[in-house]
């Protein structure tokens, strides 16, 4: 967009026009992305014998487009390697794996000479009789009764001279002994000792003094076709952590090649490298901090896409791309926010929680459901049949998924008792529920706004007093959850509000914190004046996600909110919720995100195994150029985009406005499928002479050559992902 062109200039009264490859979800009422009859609109894909049911967009308010550029075929996420995704830091730096030096301990290393004198330094301190002592401590088992520790008294010894000891200590006796500086008062006098004592803890675990340059280890992990979450539950489970000791500051895409940053308090580089390397995950660019990573603490994110099997003509698709780069797109929560079932949307058992319905939310996470992988399948139905928690949970191998989280629970406080059951599951994962209704929330809203009054500033639309101001990620709250879990044995707690006596008595004063909240006059309502000024465009403006401590728009479209959540039985009120850990404060979101440095390249390609973008991992081990420049030979074509978005944004609503087409698995997958048959038929697609051999075992699987093989495997990714099982959230 040129410096002086103001977005969608005489664009007052255009609204973009229906797609008709798929179903609109407009209904006579005007409600945008309201709710169908449930059967009537599950999406079937028929694939000789087998059916398929898939979300569609449109059932989850996603409906509306911002350009008028007519749409194209493309492919996205024909294989993991087409879709890239590096972290944006909070300076603005695209995070790239590129050094995997490991750092040693920079404890200093004495010869044989230099060890005596020092011995004979502290010998007015650590006499030939302590030495002694300490030797035999070195000899004995942790659990020997006469392993006692050996306190050593230093104080009248700086800090350097004590950490002389310390590594004296450390060179004599390696991981045989620990010692660490104490303090201790003794006749109203304070004293400092080294004491001397065994290891305690898992092998691997033992205690070292720690001589890095900061409490925290931060590095780059580069993961494929891998959760985020389970990337850190892998790490934690290998070096004996609870999850929530693994930080990161957003999840990435699953079915990707991603690089992002983790931190991890006090482990030895080496030992994290061992862990990752058992983890089939890449790490390095080690960095040293004070400063724990929290979620949100990241600038944005840089993706790199190849759309496969393109038809369009070239100089339309420019067209509209140009137009995307100018004017943006709607900032859609994309399928992910929502799960895999149509008949068993996430938000459903949101509504559910935070109406207190605990049996319903416990019933639908159980409840059978179409196309279900076959060992959920197997287990949900038998515990629908028999109501048996404690055999359906044995019959889990893995202890991460939330189903048998909820069914240990019922197990151990009775079949019945599904409230307390329910806290058997981590907060952060439970709140996915009712996250993903204010998702659904917000994309009616978003679809209904654009649809009524197009791309035009309307009196009392929101925006951020402070224009610098960043959309909040609605996962925040549960960062202290997470803490707790792992000081409470990873379950939920459920925090009860105050009687209703107490409530009652305590109305006004809630009442006038809610007018001063400073959340609240983070946003202000445009006037007029405001719009008439020309100071503000429609990507200043912020749509809430629904709370009880939000400011709604001041137009007709704060009421909607409150017809939306009517017709769930819910109010804003009853979003502060009974129990603490399930309130919904709410928070604000962007309306419209217009991508930075976006480029793009139409490249040409013979076989649909053909690599088209190099990873991090490829640049490393040398294959990055070679994949890059391509031999470009071929009659299959691709569009590689390049961008940048702000955290929390789904790239997958970028492509779906430049390709106008639904953007779910299934759809995705039967295109997919068509174009690959008719590329068959007319011989279009060939063996790459040089076909890349994935670097991780875990992209084998990917490399299969005929249609019907790459329709199972993106079948089987599909069904694989039933609901989000892992802790830690998205960004």
């Amino acid at each position: 967009m040129g410096k002086d062109r103001k977005p969608f200039k005489n664009q007052s009264g255009w609204r973009p026009p229906k797609r008709t490859n798929y179903p609109s979800a407009s209904s006579k009422d005007g409600y945008y992305g309201k709710r169908e009859n449930k059967h009537a609109s599950m999406h079937k894909r028929e694939y000789g014998v087998n059916t398929r049911l898939s979300l569609r967009e449109d059932q989850v308010g996603i409906t509306e487009f911002v350009n008028e550029s007519a749409g194209f075929t493309g492919i996205v996420k024909s294989r993991f390697s087409d879709f890239h995704v590096n972290e944006i830091d909070p300076n603005g730096k695209v995070l790239h794996l590129n050094d995997l030096s490991v750092p040693k301990s920079p404890v200093e290393t004495l010869n044989e000479e230099e060890l005596a004198t020092s011995r004979d330094q502290f010998g007015g301190i650590i006499t030939a009789d302590i030495w002694e002592k300490i030797s035999a401590l070195a000899a004995m088992k942790a659990k020997d009764p006469a392993a006692h520790p050996i306190d050593i008294n230093v104080s009248n010894l700086d800090k350097e001279k004590r950490t002389q000891i310390h590594n004296i200590l450390k060179q004599l006796y390696g991981q045989k002994l620990v010692s660490s500086t104490i303090n201790e008062t003794k006749d109203s006098k304070e004293e400092r000792f080294v004491r001397i004592s065994k290891p305690k803890g898992k092998p691997g675990e033992n205690r070292k003094q720690w001589t890095f340059p900061g409490e925290y280890v931060h590095f780059l992990l580069y993961k494929e076709n891998m959760e985020t979450s389970e990337a850190a539950s892998r790490l934690a489970s290998r070096m004996c952590l609870h999850p929530s000791q693994i930080n990161y500051c957003g999840t990435k895409d699953k079915r990707a090649k991603t690089t992002q940053k983790f931190c991890i308090k006090r482990r030895e580089p080496s030992h994290i490298l061992s862990a990752a390397q058992m983890s089939k995950v890449r790490i390095g660019n080690f960095e040293f901090s004070n400063d724990v990573l929290k979620l949100g603490d990241l600038k944005g994110n840089q993706f790199r896409i190849a759309l496969r099997h393109v038809n369009g003509d070239e100089d339309k698709i420019e067209e509209a791309l140009q137009n995307l780069r100018d004017n943006g797109f709607l900032n859609y929560f994309g399928l992910q926010r929502f799960g895999n079932h149509p008949d068993i949307p996430t938000y459903e058992v949101g509504v559910a929680l935070l109406k207190s319905d605990y049996k319903t939310v416990a019933e639908l996470i159980l409840k059978p459901r179409a196309n279900d992988v076959f060992f959920m399948d197997k287990i949900r139905n038998k515990w629908w049949t028999d109501r048996n928690s404690a055999a359906a949970a044995a019959m889990f191998k893995s202890n991460d998924c939330i189903e048998k989280k909820l069914l240990e629970g019922l197990a151990k406080y009775g079949e019945n008792d599904y409230s307390a059951a329910l806290r058997k599951i981590p907060r952060n994962m439970l709140l996915l529920y009712p996250h993903a209704f204010q998702s659904l929330v917000f994309n009616r809203i978003a679809s209904r706004r654009i649809h009524k009054f197009g791309l035009k500033l309307i009196p009392g639309d929101l925006v951020y007093r402070n224009k610098e101001e960043v959309d909040g990620v609605i996962e925040e709250t549960t960062i202290e959850a997470i803490v707790e879990d792992s000081k409470e044995g990873n379950e939920a707690k459920e925090e009860v509000a105050p009687s209703t006596e107490s409530t009652n008595s305590q109305n006004c004063t809630v009442a006038n914190e809610a007018s001063d909240s400073i959340f609240k006059r983070k946003v202000k309502a445009l006037s007029i004046e405001d719009i008439s000024s020309g100071n503000y465009t429609l990507f200043d403006v912020v749509l809430p996600l629904p709370g009880y401590d939000i400011t709604y728009p001041n137009n007709e479209v704060g009421t909607w909110y409150e017809e939306i959540l009517e017709e769930y039985g819910l109010s804003s009120e009853k979003l502060r919720h009974n129990v603490k850990t399930y309130a919904m404060a709410g928070t604000y979101r962007k309306l419209l995100i217009r991508p930075s440095e976006l480029t793009w390249k139409f490249r040409k390609y013979a076989s649909a195994e053909e690599t088209l973008i190099a990873s991090d991992w490829d640049y490393i081990t040398g294959k990055g150029d070679g994949i890059e420049k391509g031999d470009e030979e071929g009659n299959l074509k691709a569009l590689l985009l390049d961008f940048c978005l702000p955290q929390s944004v789904y790239a997958t609503m970028l492509v779906r406005e430049l390709l106008k087409m639904d953007t779910s698995a299934m759809h995705q997958m039967e295109i997919e499928y068509n174009e690959m048959n008719k590329a068959n038929n007319s011989n279009q697609s060939k063996s790459s002479p040089n076909e890349d051999k994935e670097q991780m075992s875990c992209d084998k699987n990917d490399n299969e050559s005929d249609p019907a093989a790459e329709k199972r495997k993106f079948e089987s990714d599909v069904s694989e992902e039933v609901e989000v099982k892992k802790s830690k959230i998205d960004g």
